[in-house]
């Protein structure tokens, strides 16, 4: 008995040392030149456009379709680039999938879906692996070598070159050692991002209902087309959430027929706060509370929009729709005063005009139009994370501050970023080059832009576009204030900049600069100071210089009223600019405050994680 325990005990224990080693030999190894991970619109395009180029590509998908928020989140509204002169700004691959979805902003899932599938399936050189788990990455000195994969029950081993990441939160390149920020963490607001979106489905639509109303003008401003509403801001008012952290918006409606001829909507307007995008339980319960949600925004639609009196719930798309999460370090972070410069850099790989279009982040607080970009150019190194040399990141994680990325972020930027990516990968295979070393080439740079029909564009918009801010005395201090979010100037960039500006304007943006920056001066007391001090009367430059001394801790109820001007000049709290334009005590526009705040703001340095996070060092 002893011994046959003691061989039965042996027996297992050479099998538990073992398995890994019968696990390895079962794997599979498969050779590629370009690995692409994430079934989104950005990974199908970067992979057809290596694969149509001769590259022989892998593309990875966690689920089973390709299309990712398009078909998983129920977004089927494109946020589209203009030209200065009208049109779509974006060419290429995503105009051929475009065009075949029906050119218009909205569009069928179905439709997406199969358009996707077609693409990929009509070139010999990809290979389409789906509902694949990603187990392992082997990395080495800055390089992937390659992933182990988990399909069907069987470990594959793929081997590549180069790897493209098109995933919304870059997953591959996070577990990879890429380094990142998350949310506004580069502006000092790492908690904020914008609202997740449960998109709702919903069936037994009245359009011809819904079209009288529009017409009467019935909920105030809104529009209707074949396919598409939007508009209808008085119906977000007048919706009462029962769920405090949640909030309806104007309705953003797409129309779609079913197999049945039947007419559905998908209406993107619900924004639920306080979800962490980042982790999964958080997104599971945000979730949840918006399908609970969703039963009070029907019986509300019913009852106050005509065209929806029969209207029933659908089937939930099976994700949220989430903006912001994580944000890359790139080779180069593309900046907010870059889209206001509407800069096109000599790698610019794809071209955006998008809005800097921030969503709410809160229910007290709407969301914002930071301003309206002409048209920027997206640098190629900005899609490569800072450390890793083979890989490119093409999506809204791309390396964008968090505001650049609230215009960056959309769909048709991202499908040109992996359209681009792709062709990039032909070229850096063919040179034997990385994507890295590919960006010192200014030579390879050029025939890539001439490949994918931007360099005519590009150097014709460098010409053409003209700095947003006119005023080259204002523009350096809005460039410092617009970088931190403290301004905002709308979809007509107007910054208001002859209209007189309150106290309390200006103290707030004194008080959330400091913290943003994370002054080492803003001690408990400063804000509140600054606060009680200041009133809703209009600004004088006096009454302005004492709220930038109290900002700095001095006790100005100690001084004289005459006083504060002079001790904050000498204090180098004022510009000797400033101070030849405004020598007298009088009323401040917004132009001369701007002005104050943003050379009293640059006086305090930031700390080293936010100059990374910023880009403003290596």
């Amino acid at each position: 008995m002893f011994y046959s325990k003691f061989y039965n005990f042996v027996l297992i224990a050479l099998v538990v040392i073992f398995i890994p080693v019968i696990v390895e030999a079962r794997t599979i190894i498969e050779d590629y030149q370009l690995v692409v991970y994430g079934g989104e619109p950005e990974g199908v395009m970067a992979a057809v456009s290596a694969a149509r180029s001769g590259v022989k590509t892998l593309l990875v998908m966690e689920r089973d379709k390709p299309g990712g928020l398009m078909v998983y989140g129920g977004l089927n509204y494109l946020d589209l680039n203009y030209s200065p002169h009208g049109g779509n700004l974006n060419k290429g691959l995503f105009q051929e999938w475009h065009q075949r979805v029906g050119g218009q902003v909205a569009f069928g899932i179905d439709k997406a879906i199969s358009v996707f599938q077609n693409m990929l399936a009509s070139e010999k050189n990809i290979k389409v692996m789906n509902n694949t788990e990603l187990i392992k990455i082997k990395k080495e000195k800055g390089y992937i070598n390659s992933l182990i994969l988990r399909e069907k029950g069987k470990l594959i081993e793929v081997k590549a070159s180069y790897f493209i990441d098109s995933s919304q939160e870059a997953h591959l390149a996070v577990r990879a050692g890429a380094p990142y920020f998350e949310n506004g963490a580069d502006i000092g607001l790492p908690e904020r991002h914008m609202a997740v979106t449960l998109v709702l489905h919903i069936g037994n639509i009245n359009y011809e209902g819904l079209v009288k109303a529009v017409k009467d003008g019935k909920f105030g401003p809104a529009h209707i087309n074949h396919n598409h509403a939007w508009g209808f801001v008085r119906i977000g008012d007048m919706y009462k959430p029962h769920d405090k952290n949640i909030k309806l918006r104007g309705l953003n409606i797409v129309f779609e027929k079913n197999d049945k001829g039947q007419l559905e909507a998908y209406i993107n307007s619900m924004l639920i706060f306080g979800v962490d995008p980042l982790d999964k339980t958080s997104l599971k319960d945000a979730y949840k509370r918006g399908k609970k949600e969703a039963a009070h925004v029907l019986a509300f639609l019913k009852k106050q929009v005509d065209g929806f009196e029969r209207a029933v719930l659908m089937d939930f798309p099976q994700e949220l729709y989430i903006r912001e999460g994580r944000h890359i370090l790139a080779r180069y972070q593309l900046k907010t005063v870059d889209l206001l410069e509407n800069k096109i850099f000599e790698d610019t790989v794809a071209l955006a005009s998008y809005p800097l279009d921030y969503q709410a982040y809160t229910p007290e607080f709407a969301g914002f139009v930071l301003f309206n970009p002409v048209v920027y150019g997206i640098p190629m190194r900005s899609l490569i994370p800072k450390n890793l040399k083979n890989v490119m990141v093409v999506g809204r994680s791309s390396g964008y501050s968090s505001l650049a990325a609230a215009s960056a972020r959309v769909l048709p930027t991202g499908m040109a970023c992996g359209e681009a990516a792709g062709l990039i990968t032909y070229y850096a295979h063919k040179s034997n080059l990385t994507y890295a070393e590919i960006t010192d080439h200014r030579e390879i740079i050029r025939k890539v832009q001439k490949s994918l029909g931007i360099y005519r564009d590009i150097n014709y918009y460098e010409d053409f576009v003209d700095h947003i801010i006119e005023d080259s005395v204002v523009r350096p201090y809005l460039e410092e204030l617009l970088s931190w979010g403290l301004v905002v100037a709308g979809y007509r960039n107007d910054f208001k900049l002859t209209e007189i500006i309150r106290e309390k304007q200006f103290a707030y943006i004194i008080i959330k600069g400091l913290r943003q920056r994370q002054a080492p001066n803003l001690c408990e007391w400063v804000p509140e100071s600054i606060i009680t001090l200041s009133t809703n009367s209009y600004l004088t430059r006096d009454r302005a210089a004492m709220l930038l001394l109290t900002a700095c801790g001095e006790k100005v109820l100690n001084m004289e009223v005459d006083e504060y001007y002079n001790k904050a000049c000498q204090m180098d709290l004022i510009s000797n600019k400033f101070s030849k334009m405004v020598p007298d005590n009088r009323l401040l526009t917004r132009r001369e405050a701007y002005m104050l705040l943003g050379y009293f703001l640059r006086k305090f340095d930031i700390p080293e994680s936010l100059k990374r996070f910023r880009g403003e060092i290596k």
